[in-house]
């Protein structure tokens, strides 16, 4: 084996193991996009955008809609509501989420099944569970 193919050999042995992390990084599919939450007690919705912070998944509400369907004024509009959820083995995010009435979830879980974000939020006392719709 000539010293220039034993080099080669060599580099990319060395380099595999940080190519492979960096593969298995990449791989983490945060589920980025528009989302509409189920309606609150008074029939509102709110539109949450969801985006990549680092490796976790986060999400800021864009806007809020009435009953009829017509954007509504809301004091939730630009708060951040989904704080570092952190991808999961089992392809879940596990992280917190803060309600629009400043309820803080700590442990919340969020799995996307097709076109809905499946949300389950717990306190202290109970869990309950979200479906959210993709709009995009």
């Amino acid at each position: 084996m000539s010293g220039l193919l034993r080099r080669v050999i060599l580099l990319a042995a060395l380099c595999l193991p940080s190519a492979a992390l960096a593969q298995a990084e990449g791989q983490i599919e945060v589920p980025r996009g528009l989302w509409e939450t189920e309606p609150d007690f008074a029939g509102v919705i709110l539109h949450v955008r969801t985006r990549r912070c680092g490796n976790a998944l986060c999400g800021r509400v864009e806007r809020a809609k009435n009953r009829a369907g017509f954007d509504a004024p809301s004091n939730a509009v630009g708060d951040k509501v989904l704080w570092e959820m952190r991808a999961q083995p089992d392809g879940s995010f596990f992280g917190e989420y803060r309600g629009p009435r400043a309820h803080r979830y700590l442990q919340s879980r969020a799995t996307v099944v097709g076109r809905e974000l499946r949300l389950e939020v717990c306190d202290e006392e109970k869990c309950s569970a979200q479906v959210w719709q993709r709009i995009r």
